[in-house]
């Protein structure tokens, strides 16, 4: 009767070690596949953030623009000689900080090579218009009024409608 009574006990501690293990191995699982779920809900609304902030420093910047336009279309000969370079800088430090995280390579090529252009061309034709040059900061000057008005119309109305899906997504998910 004792060797009957000694199967049944190892018979019945095989099955618990059995199934603590399988419950600890599920359980484990179950765990990490949330964990990493939540990770790229986490990184999503980061890159939302980074996003609209960036958005944020664009339409600055497209207003910034067009209000040093309008002040050097006021009398043109003789404010570009004038207008300090160093008052008129743009905002960068999202365009910069963006570019040092993984978050602007989860933004649409077009959008970032949008504003990469947007950038490079408003600052060369921002250093044009504050050159003093009589022919060159004229036609500096409508170009800038027209890459603003481009840059509205186009790549930030692009930009927000990308942004507003990702918001709505987020909100989906109760992290907004």
């Amino acid at each position: 009767m004792s060797g009957k009574v000694n199967k049944e006990f190892w018979l019945g501690q095989l099955f618990t070690l059995l199934a603590t293990v399988v419950g600890v191995y599920l359980a484990a699982n179950s765990g990490f596949e949330k964990a990493i779920e939540f990770e790229n809900l986490q990184h999503q609304r980061d890159v939302y953030h980074v996003q609209q902030s960036l958005l944020g420093e664009m339409q600055v910047n497209t207003e910034r623009l067009q209000s040093w336009v309008d002040e050097f279309d006021k009398a043109p000969q003789s404010n570009s000689m004038s207008m300090q370079p160093d008052k008129y800088q743009l905002d960068t430090f999202f365009w910069n900080a963006a570019q040092e995280g993984s978050a602007i390579f989860e933004m649409p090529h077009q959008y970032v090579s949008g504003i990469s252009a947007f950038y490079q061309r408003a600052e060369y034709l921002r250093s044009q218009l504050l050159s003093g040059n009589p022919f060159e900061a004229p036609k500096a000057s409508e170009k800038l009024r027209q890459l603003t008005t481009e840059t509205r119309i186009q790549l930030l109305k692009n930009i927000q409608q990308h942004i507003t899906e990702q918001k709505q997504q987020l909100q989906k998910t109760g992290l907004i």
